[in-house]
Order: C-alpha cells, then structure tokens, then sequence
C-alpha cells in the first residue's frame, strides 16, 4: 500500500500548483548591424589599392622599357643596313672612276717604268692610242663596184668625214684603183645633190634629233 502511494506521488508530482523555481532569463542577442567599414580597415584598403597600383605603373613601365629596346634595336639594324648600302654604292662608282679613268689610258705601265707627269698628258697619251684601221679591201672582198653603189648612202658614209670629205687611203685601206673609183662615186653623188658635202646625211643622222617612237608616228 505504502508503496503504490509514493508511486502516487511521483505522478502528480508534475501536475502540482506550486511554482517552479524560476529560471534564468535567455539572453538576449543584439540587433544585427549593418556591415559598415572601420576606419582601420578603410585605411588598410587605401593602402592595398595603393600597393596594387604600384604594381601595374611597374608592370607598365617593364612593357615600355621591352619595347624601347625593340624600337631601339630595330633603328640600330635599319642604320647598319644603311651604312652597308651605301658603301657598296660608293665601291661600285669608285671602281666605275678607275676604269673609266684605265680606258682613257690607253698606256699600260709595269712594274719598274719610270716615268714624269708629262708622259701623263692628253698629249703624250694619244701617242700610245690604238687606232683601228682597215687591214682588207671590202671593195675587193665583197666584189663591189663602186659606180653603182652610189645610192647606198651607209657605205659612202663609211668612206667620207663628218663634214664630207673623203676619207684617206690610209684610213679606207683600199687599192690606189678602188680608192680612185670611191672617190669617184662620191663626187658624182655629190654634184647631183644627193648626198650632202658638208654634213651626213640626214637619214642617218635622223636618230640624233627623233626619238624612234617619234619617228614611227
């Protein structure tokens, strides 16, 4: 009996009217703030922002020198590339100047000559020069007779001067007979007014004065 009382009890223990002990009050959290920055941490962005544009003006600076070099280079190779071109041009017009000046020479000197400026002249020069003369008759090697050849005006321009005057045995290289019939020739040629006595003729000289395209229109 004594112990379905206490279990009883135990039971209606819960249910009773007395008031618990009070508890301690929850606490109470504050109201969330905004996330506003502080002035330590504002500064310590200024100088993050700094840093970082430190950073790019040495990134930007780095990429100016590259290409300053480049720039550099390149005008460095371009000047180089001048200056071998034009020594070469100034190789080709000396080398052009010494030959003109060995052709006007026609005397060739040897080791051991010894020689003064006179011999250097024009003068003394023409002396040495060579002077290609006919060495065959064409009237006898082409079988020619000189009478009927009156109008070929190349011909007699071979054996006349500029000024039309007939030329010397000597430079025509013909026989006493074939130099007398050319002389012949060009007479006649002359006193009938086809060739000119004073200047070539004008079919051959007419090159002189017209162009060819000229000419041709």
């Amino acid at each position: 009996m004594r112990s379905t009382s206490t279990s009883v009890l135990s039971f209606l223990r819960p249910f009773s009217s007395t008031t618990a002990v009070a508890q301690p009050p929850r606490e109470t959290r504050p109201p969330a703030r905004s996330s506003t920055p502080s002035s330590t941490s504002r500064l310590q962005s200024i100088n993050k922002d700094r840093m970082s544009v430190g950073g790019g003006a040495k990134g930007r600076s780095a990429a100016a020198s590259t290409m300053h070099r480049l720039g550099q280079s390149y005008k460095e190779r371009a000047a180089a590339g001048l200056l071998e071109k034009q020594s070469q041009i100034d190789f080709l017009k000396h080398r052009k100047i010494s030959k003109d000046y060995l052709r006007q020479m026609p005397r060739r000197w040897v080791p051991g000559d010894v020689y003064s400026p006179h011999d250097l002249s024009p003068r003394e020069m023409d002396k040495w020069r060579k002077k290609n003369q006919r060495q065959v008759d064409v009237v006898d090697l082409f079988g020619l007779r000189p009478l009927d050849m009156y109008k070929n005006f190349s011909l007699i321009q071979a054996f006349t001067t500029s000024s039309g005057q007939i030329k010397h045995s000597k430079e025509t290289a013909l026989r006493p007979v074939n130099q007398r019939k050319v002389a012949k020739m060009i007479r006649r040629i002359q006193g009938m007014g086809l060739y000119p006595t004073i200047h070539d003729h004008p079919e051959l000289i007419r090159s002189d004065f017209y162009h060819p395209e000229q000419r041709r229109g």
